[in-house]
């Protein structure tokens, strides 16, 4: 455990998904220095410009320093007492008058740290309401409901094991600016090193990883799933199907190889995705007679057709013999999971009253909720607790969501920063940053290793006001009166060790089965108050209930295989803040199949239909831009000067040019601009004037702006929004924003 004063300090970054190692340099409680640690078992030193400029994060003019209730429409500070019993006051008042359906939590998790999403999760399911929303139903509904029907759990989430493949394929993936793999950098060089391996990408623009590539297959806007029919249709027609492995691994193949016959492969390819179909047959071999793995990103998930076209992803990998192998695609490891399993096709899944949307992954899309707010249902939402989470600026429609958040009984947000939806909230609580406290997240991402880190606090709290969110959520649930009196015997058994503590606590809970559903809330009062930290408590509670597989493979690495395998675990996650191997996995990653007999359950009924009306001659029609938006618009480019909105002091950009709308040569010189010039982009949502910067990064008929503009620092708003140029309406059936895709036209001011 580290201790509080100067010097270097472990730790890791909380700006994506990766969490690579950070060695910090610490004075007078400021970040002087970061350094990537070569002492963490996944990142081993590697960290991008992002994490060395978390300082950033950590201290900035925007920190919330006390708690805060709006009046009129002005925040006033008011103590922490007044905050809580007004909120739980008025929750009660709003479950008494309008019911359980009143409710949605929002965020919570995030890329960071997710040991809050437990306590919130549980205070929604105690005021009767399943309404979540977070970013996860932002960008992956459509490949977590295939992966649940394919794998049989929504939970098990496939990932691609690319570090080592021999060919990796990039599709809608710029991985060179947004990461997504371990040491993503140094992945990519070493491919193009390496004779023996490929780099392939797929991307209707030149990307920065494009340009590191061996083949590049610039395709037309949109045409990805001709592109797939056509690279599966190949594969038919060579014989490159694994019979073997389809044999032993897949059901379902019979029924949807038929819905491939007699497609034009080289139509498609040459006359709708514009591509050369040679160039085509080579990756298709590529992908299908070397050790291939396929990386797909928001080019996929956000762009039309993304559901059928994350189908037709893992149709490829299953008739190639990629799933549930090294170097293909894999369902990894976890101590928890990502989210939940709700089934749509369950009668007691819940769906939204207004669109009866129904959850992935136990998460609803944030797309509908503006709509979810403003109608005249009388079970409508009308109140919002938000965390970790800034939907003013993350989510699409912004106009909407400010509309939304205006007609709601309640808002609550729970924020590190005075962020555009903590300036609309109600009332607005001081949460510690992730460097300040102790914390954790789902993403191992790896197999059949489990890798874990408990990030510890680097910096003291900033804020002497501020908590744990997690220790929020549970203030809230004791003052709606949901946790029982507790005896004093549990409080002091967390001052034994794990070990006596989780005995006293067993014992509790046998003596008061009624309290079963509480025992999180009751783990994270009173070992949290043991541990000084509700986070600890919580990482506690994950081991006790973590799976049977997790368990066997902590004792095969040497942890007792009786009841103090749990304090032992905690003693060497304490112990090794840079992350430490902490359980090993079976081999045969098929094992992880919810399926009954662990295989590949290939069929999806629903998508047949779908699959087969995308005909050459139905996806040209569909192509067709309206003539008043002859461009398209992708909204939020990954970039490395991008960082959602976590980073908000403009200084970590510096001199870089951030706040810009990158086009095409051709397209400039078209509409008579210049790089620099000042232009006008309008959607059928609004319009923003933004400077062009002409780029070889981008494709000809479309405009890129970069996510994260538009916030408001310190009292001034920098850049363009881009999610107030979409409306909440451009989505897909899973209602994933269309943020890939978004018709504009731009004009010279």
């Amino acid at each position: 455990m580290q201790d509080g004063s100067s010097g270097w300090k472990i730790g890791s970054c909380v700006l994506c998904a990766q969490n690579c190692g950070l060695e910090i340099l610490v004075e007078d409680n400021q970040i002087v220095r970061v350094k990537g640690d070569k002492s963490n078992p996944r990142s081993q030193g590697y960290t991008c410009r992002k994490g060395l400029s978390i300082a950033h994060y950590a201290d900035n003019a925007d920190r919330l320093r006390y708690p805060l209730k709006k009046i009129g429409d002005t925040h006033v500070r008011i103590s922490w007492e007044q905050a809580i019993s007004e909120i739980a006051e008025k929750l009660q008042k709003i479950k008494d008058k309008y019911g359980s359906k009143s409710f949605a939590y929002m965020g919570g998790g995030s890329l960071g740290g997710q040991m809050e999403v437990g306590l919130g999760l549980r205070l929604l399911s105690l005021l009767g309401s399943r309404y979540y929303y977070s970013s996860l139903a932002q960008e992956f509904s459509n490949i977590f409901w295939v992966d649940g029907r394919i794998a049989g759990k929504q939970s098990l989430v496939s990932l691609p094991d690319g570090h080592n493949a021999d060919t990796l394929v990039a599709w809608g993936w710029n991985g060179w600016m947004s990461h997504q793999e371990p040491r993503t950098r140094d992945l990519i060089r070493e491919m193009k090193k390496n004779p023996t391996k490929r780099l392939i990408v797929i991307d209707p623009r030149f990307s920065e990883t494009a340009e590191r590539a061996d083949i590049h297959l610039a395709l037309k806007a949109g045409t990805d799933t001709m592109l797939l029919k056509a690279i599966i249709r190949i594969i038919l027609d060579n014989g490159w199907t694994d019979e073997e492995y389809l044999a032993d691994h897949v059901n379902g193949w019979e029924k949807i190889a038929p819905l491939f016959d007699g497609f034009e492969a080289r139509r498609a390819i040459e006359d709708v995705c514009m591509l050369n179909y040679e160039d085509v047959v080579e990756v298709t071999r590529l992908i299908a007679q070397t050790k291939s793995s396929i990386h797909e990103d928001l080019g996929i998930y956000m762009n039309r057709n993304s559901t059928i076209n994350c189908y037709l992803l893992h149709i490829l990998r299953a008739i190639t013999g990629r799933f549930c192998v090294e170097g293909g695609h894999v369902f990894p490891s976890f101590l928890f999971p990502m989210g939940s399993n709700t089934d749509e096709r369950n009668p007691k899944t819940w769906r939204t009253v207004h669109n009866d949307m129904f959850p992935v992954m136990g998460v609803f899309p944030p797309a509908i909720f503006p709509e979810e707010v403003l109608n005249d249902h009388p079970e409508r939402l009308r109140a919002l607790i938000v965390s970790a989470c800034n939907p003013l600026r993350s989510y699409p429609d912004t106009l909407a969501y400010e509309k939304a958040l205006a007609a709601l009984d309640l808002s609550v947000c729970i924020e590190v920063v005075y962020s555009e939806t903590a300036r609309l909230c109600d009332y607005v609580l001081p949460s510690l940053s992730y460097l300040e406290t102790y914390d954790t997240t789902c993403f191992s991402f790896t197999y059949p290793e489990f890798y874990f880190q408990l990030r510890q606090p680097v910096l003291e709290p900033i804020s002497p006001e501020a908590k744990e969110g997690a220790a929020i959520i549970l203030e809230i649930i004791k003052a709606m009166g949901f946790l029982p009196e507790l005896p004093e015997s549990l409080y002091k058994a967390g001052e034994n060790g794990i070990t006596a503590y989780l005995g006293e606590f067993n014992q509790y809970l046998t003596n008061n089965p009624d309290q079963g559903r509480k025992a999180p809330l009751i783990l994270a009062e009173t070992l949290g108050k043991a541990l000084g930290s509700v986070n600890q408590a919580l990482v506690v509670g994950l081991l006790l209930n973590s799976s049977k597989p997790f368990k066997a493979g902590a004792v095969e690495l040497g942890y007792p295989a009786d009841f103090n395998m749990f304090e032992e675990m905690y003693k060497s996650i304490i112990n090794k803040p840079q992350g430490l191997l902490l359980s090993k996995f079976p081999e045969d990653n098929f094992s992880m199949l919810a399926t009954e007999d662990k295989k590949l359950s290939l069929y999806i009924e629903e998508l047949v239909e779908p699959l087969e009306a995308a005909t050459i001659e139905s996806e040209i029609r569909n192509l067709e831009l309206p003539a008043n938006y002859p461009l398209i618009l992708h909204s939020g480019l990954h970039h490395e000067t991008a960082a959602n909105t976590i980073l908000r002091n403009p200084e970590w950009n510096r001199s870089r040019r951030v706040n810009t709308m990158l086009m095409n040569e051709a397209d400039a010189i078209k509409l008579g601009l210049n790089d620099g010039d000042k232009a006008r982009i309008t959607t059928r949502a609004s319009r923003a004037e933004i400077e062009v910067e002409i780029s070889k990064y981008a494709a000809e008929g479309c405009v890129y702006i970069r996510h994260g503009g538009g916030l408001i620092y310190d009292g001034e708003k920098i850049g363009v929004n881009v999610n107030e140029l979409v409306l909440a309406t451009d989505r897909d059936e899973m209602c994933t924003p269309m943020h890939r895709r978004i018709p504009c036209r731009v004009e010279g001011v």
